[in-house]
Order: C-alpha cells, then sequence, then structure tokens
C-alpha cells in the first residue's frame, strides 16, 4: 500500500462536536479477564512465613496424595470396560458408587488440603431426573469444579485441549463421560450441541450434566454473556452459584494475570479460604424459552447475576480471543474488548469482520499502545487534516480525550456504516459519478488516486489536489483481498467492485460521506 510519507499530522486535535445521530459510548467497558495479584507489606510476610511449613504439609499431605487417590479411583471405576467414544454410556452399578460416593470424599479432602476447611451450601441439588442440567456461574476459578465435586461427580463440557493432557485426558474423558468442544470451531460447537441433545433425551441414568455457560473462567468483575448450548434443548436447569469470600481472592485465576499454579501457591500459603455454594431452585423454562434458547439463558443469567452480585455486561468469550489477538499484535491485552454480545445484537457482524478489523486498527495504531489519535486516522487514509478527517474521527471518538480505542473504533464504524450507506444506491452513484471523471461508467487508476478537494470548511482558496485512496485495493494490499473485486482488473472498477470496495474499508464510507455533507463533493 503507498502511503502518504510526506503527510503532515495536525498538531491539533478536533474540537467539532460530534452530532446527535453520531454518538458513541464513551464509557469504557469492563475488563474480565486481566486480574495482577497485589499484596500488601503483611500479605507478603503471610505468604513467606507459610510456604516454610505450611504449603509443603498441605501439599505433600494432603493435596498430591488425594489428587492421586482421586486419579486411582477414576481408573478403577473404568478398569476392563470398553469404551465407544462415539456412543458413551453412563457408569452403572460400583462403577457408579465408586465414582459418586467415594470420588466425592477425595473432592472434599482435596479441597481442605487448599485450607477449604468447612463448605457452607445453601439449598439443595436437585435430582438429575428434575433439572437434568446444572449451570455454574460466574465461573472464575480451576478450583469451581471440585466445590461441585464435593457433593455430586457431574458429567462435564469442556474445552477441546483438555482431552490432549497426556494420561490423565484419556480417563477422565472415559470416567466423567467429558463432551469436549473448541471454542473456534463451528463444527465442533455443533457436533457437542448434538451429543448434549442426545444424552438428555436417551432415557438412561445420566448424571447432572454440568455447564459453565461463560465459557471461561473470568475475576468477578462481570458476567460474561451466557452461551446458548446448555439452554437449547429447552429444558429444566439448576443454576449454582460459587462465592470466594476472601480478602485475598487467590482462588480466582482469569485468562490474562497470574498462572495457575501461581494462584494455587498463593492459596496453599493461606491459613484458611471462603468459599460458599449455592444450588438456586429449579427454573422450568416458558414456552416462549423452549423456542428461543437466547432468551432462557438471558434470563437464567440475570438470576445468577443477582445472586451472586457480579453485573452483567455484554461482553462474551470471543472477548478474550480478541484480547488474545490484540496482545499477539503487539497491542495491549484489553484492547480487544468490544462487548462482542453488543455488536453481533445490535450491529449484525460475523466475529470474522470483528477480528479483520482488529488487524486494521493494529495498522493504524502506529505506537500499538491500543490508542489512535487524529494523525494516525489520517495517515492510514491518506487525507490531509481538515474539516472531512475530523468529522470522520469524532463520529468515533470520544471528543474529550482525542483518542480512539478499538471498542469506539467498532462501534462507530460499524453503527455508521451499516446497510443503510452501502446499500443507498445513490449516495454510492453521487461517489462514483465524481470519481469517474471521464464520465466512461469505470473507475481508472487516476480515478481511484486522485480526487479534486476544496475544502472550504479548512478555508482553502483553490483546488488542493491529495492521495486519498491509496488504501482501496492499489498496489499492495496490507489486509485480505476485498471480496468481489477482480485484482487482475482493478484499473478498471465497475460500480459493483466500487461497492465491494467499500464494504471492506468502511472508513471511506464515512470519508465520503462527511465530505459531501461539507460540501466538497456535491449531491
Amino acid at each position: 500500500i503507498i502511503f502518504m510519507d510526506s503527510y503532515q499530522a495536525p498538531n491539533e486535535r478536533s474540537t467539532l462536536l460530534r452530532p446527535a445521530d453520531m454518538a458513541v459510548s464513551e464509557e469504557a467497558p469492563v475488563d474480565p479477564f486481566t486480574l495482577k495479584h497485589r499484596f500488601s507489606c503483611y500479605d507478603c510476610l503471610k505468604i513467606a512465613f507459610n510456604c516454610i511449613w505450611l504449603f509443603p504439609l498441605r501439599l505433600l499431605f494432603i493435596v498430591l496424595p488425594s489428587a492421586v487417590m482421586g486419579s486411582c479411583l477414576c481408573m478403577l471405576s473404568i478398569l476392563c470396560l470398553s469404551y465407544n467414544e462415539e456412543d458413551p454410556q453412563p457408569l452403572t452399578g460400583w462403577r457408579k458408587f465408586v465414582l459418586q460416593k467415594v470420588a466425592t470424599k477425595v473432592s472434599r479432602l482435596f479441597m481442605f488440603g487448599f485450607g477449604f476447611h468447612w463448605i457452607p451450601v445453601i439449598g439443595t441439588p436437585a435430582a438429575s431426573s428434575e433439572a437434568p442440567i446444572m449451570v455454574v456461574g460466574p465461573h472464575s476459578s480451576m478450583l469451581d469444579i471440585f466445590v461441585i465435586g464435593c457433593r455430586s461427580i457431574p458429567t462435564a463440557l469442556s474445552r477441546a485441549e483438555n482431552k490432549s493432557v497426556p494420561f490423565f485426558g484419556r480417563i477422565f474423558t472415559q470416567a466423567f463421560n467429558v463432551i469436549y468442544v473448541s471454542r473456534d470451531e463451528m463444527a465442533s460447537r455443533q457436533q457437542a450441541a448434538t451429543e448434549i441433545n442426545r444424552r438428555l433425551n436417551s432415557g438412561l441414568d445420566w448424571p447432572h450434566l454440568l455447564i459453565f455457560p461463560e465459557g471461561t473462567t473470568t475475576n468477578r468483575k462481570a458476567l460474561l454473556q451466557f452461551k446458548h448450548g446448555a439452554f437449547s434443548p429447552g429444558l429444566p436447569v439448576q443454576p449454582v452459584v460459587i462465592r470466594y469470600r476472601n480478602r485475598m481472592n487467590t482462588m480466582v485465576w482469569p485468562d490474562h494475570g497470574d498462572s495457575v499454579i501461581t494462584c494455587w501457591f498463593y492459596t496453599l500459603c493461606q491459613f484458611h479460604n471462603h468459599v460458599e455454594m449455592e444450588y438456586l431452585p429449579v427454573y422450568q423454562p416458558s414456552d416462549e424459552e423452549k423456542q428461543n434458547p437466547d432468551l432462557f439463558a438471558e434470563n437464567i443469567r440475570n438470576i445468577v447475576s443477582r445472586s451472586s452480585g457480579v453485573p452483567p455486561s455484554d461482553v462474551a468469550i470471543e472477548d478474550m480471543i480478541l484480547c488474545k489477538m490484540a496482545q499477539q499484535l503487539g497491542m495491549p491485552y484489553s484492547t480487544g474488548i468490544v462487548e462482542y454480545a453488543k455488536v453481533k445484537k445490535d450491529l449484525s457482524t460475523s466475529f470474522k469482520d470483528i477480528k479483520k478489523l482488529l488487524k486494521t486498527f493494529s495498522i493504524i495504531d502506529r505506537d500499538r499502545n491500543g490508542l489512535v489519535d487524529i494523525s494516525d486516522l489520517g495517515w492510514y487514509l491518506g487525507v490531509p487534516s481538515g474539516a472531512g478527517l475530523k468529522m470522520v474521527f469524532d463520529s468515533m471518538a470520544p471528543a474529550s480525550d482525542g483518542f480512539l480505542t478499538f471498542h469506539n473504533y467498532v462501534h462507530g464504524l460499524l453503527a455508521r456504516c451499516s446497510s443503510p450507506h452501502l446499500q443507498n444506491e445513490e449516495f454510492l452513484h453521487t461517489i462514483f459519478n465524481y470519481l469517474d471523471q471521464d464520465h466512461n461508467g469505470a473507475l481508472s487508476e487516476a480515478d481511484m488516486f486522485r480526487l479534486p478537494i476544496h475544502n472550504a470548511a479548512a478555508r482553502h482558496t483553490t483546488d488542493d489536489f491529495y492521495q486519498i485512496t491509496p488504501q482501496i485495493g492499489f498496489g499492495e494490499v496490507l489486509i485480505d483481498t476485498p471480496r468481489g473485486v477482480d485484482n487482475d482488473d482493478l484499473c478498471n472498477c465497475s460500480a459493483e467492485e466500487f461497492k465491494a470496495l467499500l464494504s471492506e474499508y468502511k472508513e471511506y464510507v464515512l470519508l465520503f460521506e462527511a465530505y459531501r455533507n461539507i460540501g466538497i463533493i456535491a449531491t
């Protein structure tokens, strides 16, 4: 792509007020994926003291022995048992007794070794025949499954990566009949949903199906959007809330923070750890909720939120994937949070398109600090400072600080460039005809590269010529090739190809609209 190396960045931030219909939320979204433990001097002294005697005592004489016993019980429960991965069956007879009665005691011993000397339980777990699905939230720790295991051993939905854990992956798969799902593969999610429905409608004596509908662990600052896999069957569910009440909440292990080993070390170095589990009443879905899993999931999430005190948010597990991607692109981890549930619902945009926008944003963000100013946007678009660029920037960025975050970029860009703009034939016809200076029904390279700008709003007295569209498909393309564009014939761009280009490079929709609004492009 040809960039304007001679382009001089504007020295002043935009002072134009954003029109009401171009408003973008300035409230920064909460980050539920980051937690760095910070300890006081007293806490550090306590950890240093306890790691000398309490940590090795618990680890060597309680935690490790109970983990070994648990693994042996799992192997015993599947001893000489044929396992069909395509058609797994629930354990019965003495195998079920070993897993459900004995293994729960071992799980309780394991938690005792971590300093959970007593675990208050509120409510009563329903029979699996009454509520076959158990949903737990908020999911904030790897210890959550052991807390549940102190009362019963359910079958669970787990991420596909756990299946490949040496030795333990195979044992736990067979003993607990785990259903694995890959977060990134649609086929895997559909296969998991099919298996869930098969088990729940098989009539066999399956234990509860345990699902963490958030899909990942968080720092308990917000309750993520619930995935509807647990709610698609339309069967009764029992919500379960787990509360960790330590001041030093070292049990919490979100995606971005201390490692799970570090968190467990801190936990083992505390004299006593507090956790509480509450079984909420069984929820019977209405006919409407049976037909609408998203509504069912949202109502359950609201119940869990009220009981746990953790507020719901529009952040979803897809935001975590975007955060990882932002970090790989050299930007701060939290850059990727866009409140994907809101984007998907209100802007009807696919996750693939959001990931593509993140790649574009990483190009615009020359400092890789997660913030873009007007000079960065002007450099990327290849346009000079002026009212048009300011209008584009102000349509997305909060006017108070003069910086554009990825969250603002996505919401502002997609809200302004949604279907009415791309489908407005009159608008596209006006822009196309203005660029088509020789009026031959096609845009040549000269048409696309050079647009005469008489910027009255910027107090230009003569026509200025700038290369304003170097990113629209000419030269080398940094991002993916636009869909529907013939790369072999870019010097003869038709109206339909031009429309396809604008659908890929939405920033220029705002730019052309701004130029039309301030009179540079005549209507």
